[in-house]
């Protein structure tokens, strides 16, 4: 957001699945606008947001627009949200397609399956030497509340191969080989930008494809 009011920048925010904004990051985009307190700067809207400088935000179903991805090269970021659901496929079409001068890809995942290509592609594959791979654990966040806290310590002591999944970041296959099952427990993954949980940020700089 604080980018987006320095200069002009297009801004793709996409998932696999997208039914309607209420999937998408666009509710969480306006409540960082008003805690930034630069409402005075964008317009948001009911499908987009719009800066006063021309900075735009737009929303996209990637699964269902696969034959309009090579429009987003315009784009200067695509940020993807929940990319442990983003097929190959989509991949292999989404990343050489946003090739616009200094343009970015952002993706924001928590760990699910090893066979995920996010997984594959970003983890345990070799990754452009342009690419940045960072993970962002439970220890990361300094806006972890006492409940999460709490739901965190009670997870661990009840079920450890759930509490590695998570709260450690791996994936449920690793968690099988190391303890030898798996029992799925506790609350779904945020979304946010720096989990609650446990996640992993990709970023992939594109601009020289």
């Amino acid at each position: 957001m604080i980018r987006g009011t320095q200069r002009p920048l297009r801004i793709l925010c996409g998932r696999e699945f997208q039914n309607s904004l209420a999937d998408s990051v666009h509710r969480l985009l306006a409540d960082q606008i008003e805690l930034l307190q630069i409402s005075g700067f964008y317009r948001v809207g009911k499908s987009s947001i719009i800066g006063a400088n021309g900075t735009e935000f737009r929303f996209a179903d990637i699964r269902h627009n696969i034959s309009k991805i090579k429009s987003f090269e315009g784009f200067d970021i695509v940020w993807i949200e929940e990319g442990q659901t983003v097929s190959k496929n989509s991949f292999d079409v989404l990343i050489p397609a946003i090739r616009r001068a200094g343009s970015e890809i952002w993706i924001t995942f928590n760990p699910d399956l090893a066979e995920n290509d996010v997984w594959r592609r970003f983890i345990e594959g070799s990754p452009q030497a342009n690419s940045i791979v960072r993970e962002v654990n439970w220890m990361d966040n300094a806006w972890l509340t006492d409940e999460l806290r709490a739901e965190k310590d009670h997870l661990k002591a009840r079920d450890l191969d759930a509490y590695e999944n998570m709260w450690g970041g791996r994936c449920r296959s690793q968690v099988q080989t190391r303890f030898g099952k798996w029992r799925y427990s506790g609350r779904t993954a945020s979304g946010r930008l720096i989990p609650n949980h446990s996640g992993k940020l990709c970023g992939i700089r594109s601009s020289a494809w």
